[in-house]
């Protein structure tokens, strides 16, 4: 369970939401001064590049002292629908506020509008559902027996599952280490109360089994 290597604390993802709420402010306090000059190629340019970043931030995994949460491929196309919305709605609000045109193309503004509105809202809504939440720290019960455990390479767990007669490493260790353990009642036991030390998470949907039954397979291994 190979982790990203790019990531980002919750604490400079609510730096960041201040920083865009900022950012954006200051542009639209500048679009009237700017409407009718030759930097209006430029404020676009400008939030364009900001959009840009913006997404590019979206996408990149979140990590906690827990658990690393990232975007699904399907999450990152909702994501990248629910940006071109924002694009698209900013420029048709834009046009829309312009002093010109008649009653029927103001109508036809209004109503492109609205359906970008609620195309944002449900890009927004669909993106909220494709969060993938990865454990640091886990144990997952194997579909062919035994159990299957995932951390970040950490010398004193790493002495401590040698320790659990059976166990050994799926691969040579670098930054993440994944060990598999017999289902043994001798290894079982042991697990379980290295789980409990080293704050590990049961996962149970790898294996079909609910949390509860997966803490009943660690105390009742064959």
């Amino acid at each position: 369970m190979a982790q990203p290597k790019l990531t980002r604390s919750p604490a400079l993802t609510y730096t960041w939401m201040v920083i865009s709420v900022v950012v954006v402010i200051i542009l639209f306090r500048r679009w009237d001064a700017i409407a009718t000059g030759k930097q209006l190629r430029d404020w676009w340019l400008i939030l364009g590049g900001f959009l840009l970043v913006d997404y590019l931030f979206l996408i990149t995994p979140i990590r906690d002292s827990k658990a690393i949460r990232r975007l699904s491929r399907a999450g990152k196309l909702w994501g990248l629908l629910a940006w071109l919305a924002v694009a698209d709605f900013v420029y048709i609000a834009m046009r829309g506020a312009r002093p010109h045109g008649t009653l029927l193309q103001y109508v036809e503004t209004t109503s492109f509008g609205f359906l970008l509105l609620v195309l944002l809202v449900l890009a927004i809504y669909r993106l909220s559902k494709q969060w993938i939440r990865e454990p640091l720290r886990s144990i997952v019960a194997r579909t062919g027996g035994g159990f299957l455990i995932h951390f970040q390479a950490d010398a004193e767990i790493s002495a401590a599952l040698k320790v659990i007669s059976g166990a050994r490493p799926e691969h040579e260790p670098d930054i993440n280490e994944d060990w598999t353990v017999p289902a043994s009642p001798e290894a079982a036991s042991t697990l379980l109360q290295l789980a409990k030390k080293y704050d590990f998470e049961f996962v149970p949907q790898k294996s079909g089994l609910s949390d509860s039954d997966l803490q009943k397979e660690l105390t009742r291994a064959p």
